[in-house]
């Protein structure tokens, strides 16, 4: 429950960033997906109930947010989080590349499920061309804020609660394996 207290406003800060904040400071509206990145999160360290559900809430939020079609996020980031969470049993889910990689994946995974939801429900015209030209910036873009996420998540956990065990920052610290 309390690990649920953190992610929510941790998410809710993600979305605002995300819809308000970031736009008007990068060109071309291409904005990080910070959900994602916690969707990818959750889906290494949490289990089905209680991530599943925070993913739902959080893309439907995201849907209010930016005015879309209503659960199409939500739909889009609780397959996501299925998707990772399925594949977390086999992996090392300490490996902050592992995160690196899932954030990859996730992103095409996340591309193709709107894809597929906006072509199949709604008559979306030409926006799936919006989305193919958007894909590999996107990608990066979300890489790069992934790798500063785990930069800073490590320093706030070296810095305010060193003693505390955060799930997947393990590998993250400057001292790891010295």
């Amino acid at each position: 429950m309390t690990r649920t207290l953190v992610y929510f406003p941790l998410g809710f800060i993600f979305l605002v960033l995300q819809t308000t904040l970031l736009p008007p400071m990068l060109p071309l509206h291409f904005k990080p997906d910070l959900l994602l990145i916690l969707v990818v999160y959750l889906g290494l360290n949490e289990g089905y109930v209680r991530g599943g559900a925070l993913s739902y809430l959080l893309g439907c939020l995201q849907d209010v947010f930016a005015a879309g079609y209503p659960g199409l996020h939500g739909l889009a980031l609780l397959c996501t989080f299925l998707a990772v969470r399925g594949a977390a049993a086999r992996l090392n889910t300490e490996s902050p590349v592992l995160l690196l990689l899932l954030v990859s994946a996730g992103t095409l995974l996340q591309a193709a499920l709107v894809l597929f939801a906006l072509g199949f429900f709604a008559e979306a015209g030409a926006l799936w061309m919006i989305i193919l030209k958007g894909i590999l910036p996107q990608l990066l873009l979300n890489l790069l804020a992934a790798c500063l996420l785990l930069r800073a998540a490590a320093w706030l956990q070296r810095r305010f609660a060193p003693r505390s065990r955060v799930p997947g920052l393990r590998g993250v610290g400057r001292h790891y394996g010295s």
